[in-house]
């Protein structure tokens, strides 16, 4: 009956999103954010790191201050300030049902901005999120809102904008908004096959093993390199890596669909029309998750994992499994597109055939130090020094989770360094874990002891944790190899442009270089005359800026900096400055 019920639902899924996917938008109600020629670095739906893209990223000729415009009337119906994502950004709603946002901004409009810098000081906080009323900030279609930037996540210039459902702030593809129109008149690239066994009983070119083959362009359409059939008996599933080029630029950006056919019948298509933010993190479900981790390229699997929530699926036939139990040959076909209707067609053939023998694959040994984990449910794994509690539908798929110790003599680890599954699973969800403290602690140093991950290059990144009887406790969203660190230095404080008893009459700004290299800058806050003033942090270039304002008086001005970092370790600076 659960089952009966889970295909029931995930096809009234399909069957709903598939209807909004037939609803036209408007063509002309929009006009583009820039006033420039419209080129993409960055496309929506484009396959990230534990993400989709929600928008499409728009060049900005390598630049920032560039004015951005209001796509229609509307009202700013949130403005937000934060380190990581979108940086500074703009939400506009519009009266015809649509949200429109810009992201990685450099700066606002001087009402904007007024209307932000009260409620900054008011909070007395850098990083805000605001939701004025419709009232408040009204906009014209046309309108400078803002200057593009680099703020946020970005890795250059460029403005990240995105069109949203208000309903249900659902990202829309843009470019289905034929006023914002990208020269385009490029086919997507195929670059990469992967077929994968199902099965024990599976075989490919007579392996029980993923295999890889590169894709070939011939004369406008794609091919195997070597244009032979792949031998194949058993179940299986396919993968394929393709991405779509647009004109005047070398971006290699994500393509819009996805179909697959075997013998002329649509057995699997993906479409990027639309998104939603809560299923967004089921992308490591949609691709080869270790071939990502081990190669940084993404490949998209055809096989559905039962604990897989994307509306993006138009057809998945046999969850995405096909059996090939003949000898017959079968003739495979690939439709990859972009937003503007370029196709590129990719065909292979794969031939049934009865292996004389199969080398069925070495089956994980199952010990004491594994556990099974069923998708649906909640699991616990506990020992005399380590405890990982994972909620239900917390895996993609049910499977056997390794875990276990190791002593290590490596300097600075307060615990022997723990292994929780392996970094080629991904979670959807986080879990709690908690390791026990290996080494005598004084009390007064309790609070500088924090989980570490490793890394790809062997070093360990911070993880946070709590201290209580012994344990360490966190939350993490990735598996791997864990250990407990301890962190007593302060952040670094260096003045750009500051030093004491210095007249600051000729410029406009006080500016520091502020780092932290164990835990990370965790809060600071900037004082004049015993005042708190705003100061705005650059991350990426751990640079904190104070530019002139009110508080700054004629004369004598005492100026006290203070910066924590993640385990509390407090560095100050403070000089006289004069006007």
């Amino acid at each position: 009956m659960r089952k009966f019920l889970t295909v029931l639902l995930l096809f009234i899924v399909f069957v709903l999103h598939d209807a909004q996917a037939q609803k036209s938008f408007p063509s002309d109600y929009f006009r583009p954010p820039l006033d420039i020629p419209l080129y993409l670095s960055g496309t929506f739906g484009e396959l990230r790191s534990n993400h989709f893209h929600a928008g499409v990223d728009i060049k900005t000729q390598g630049v920032e201050g560039l004015k951005v415009f209001a796509a229609a009337n509307g009202y700013v119906s949130r403005i937000k300030v934060g380190l990581g994502g979108y940086g500074n950004a703009l939400y506009i709603t519009h009266p015809n049902g649509y949200v429109t946002v810009y992201g990685h901004l450099k700066s606002f409009n001087k009402a904007i901005t007024a209307f932000l810098r009260k409620q900054q000081y008011k909070r007395k906080s850098f990083v805000i999120d605001l939701y004025p009323g419709k009232d408040l900030l009204r906009v014209k279609k046309g309108d400078v809102i803002a200057l593009s930037g680099n703020t946020g996540g970005s890795l250059g210039p460029h403005l990240h904008f995105e069109i949203r459902d208000a309903a249900n702030q659902h990202p829309l593809n843009p470019l289905l908004f034929k006023s914002l129109k990208i020269s385009d008149d490029k086919s997507p690239v195929v670059a990469q096959l992967v077929i994968y066994p199902v099965g024990d009983s599976s075989c490919i070119n007579g392996l029980h093993d993923t295999s890889f083959f590169k894709v070939m362009a011939y004369k406008g359409r794609y091919g195997l390199k070597a244009d032979s059939a792949i031998k194949v008996h058993g179940k299986v599933a396919f993968g394929l890596r393709a991405y779509d080029r647009m004109d005047k630029t070398h971006n290699k950006n994500g393509v819009f669909s996805e179909q697959f056919s075997i013998d002329s019948v649509a057995v699997f298509e993906i479409k990027m029309d639309e998104l939603s933010f809560y299923t967004s993190r089921y992308i490591n479900s949609l691709i080869d998750y270790r071939y990502f981790m081990e190669n940084k390229r993404r490949v998209v699997r055809t096989q559905l994992d039962t604990n897989n929530r994307l509306a993006i699926y138009r057809i998945v036939k046999n969850n995405g499994i096909f059996a090939f139990d003949d000898t017959l040959t079968h003739h495979l076909e690939y439709v990859v597109s972009d937003a503007y209707g370029n196709k590129s067609r990719f065909a292979f053939r794969v031939k049934g055939y009865k292996p004389d023998s199969i080398v069925s694959p070495d089956k994980p040994v199952v010990d004491d130090n594994m556990i099974f984990v069923q998708f649906s449910k909640k699991a616990e794994l506990l020992t005399d020094s380590l405890k990982a509690e994972f909620p239900a539908n917390a895996f993609y798929r049910s499977q056997l989770i390794r875990y276990g110790l190791k002593a290590s003599n490596e300097i600075g680890l307060y615990s022997p360094v723990y292994t929780v599954g392996s970094k080629y699973i991904p979670l959807q969800k986080y879990f709690n874990l908690s390791v026990a403290i290996g080494k005598p602690v004084a009390d007064t140093l309790k609070s500088k002891l924090y989980i570490a991950k490793q890394n790809a290059d062997g070093k360990w990144d911070f993880a946070g944790g709590s201290y209580e009887n012994g344990w360490l406790t966190t939350r993490m969203r990735s598996l791997g190899k864990f250990a407990v660190l301890m962190d007593t230095v302060p952040p670094v404080i260096k003045p750009v442009n500051v030093a004491n008893n210095k007249k600051v009459a000729n410029q406009h700004t006080l500016k520091f270089k502020i780092y932290d290299k164990p835990t990370g800058i965790k809060k600071y806050a900037g004082f004049l005359n015993d005042k708190w003033i705003l100061m705005a942090y650059n991350p990426k270039k751990n640079l904190l800026t104070y530019r002139f304002d009110w508080l700054l008086k004629k004369g004598k001005n005492r100026f006290k900096l203070y910066v924590f970092d993640n385990r509390d370790n407090e560095a100050v600076y403070e000089v006289v400055i004069y006007k």
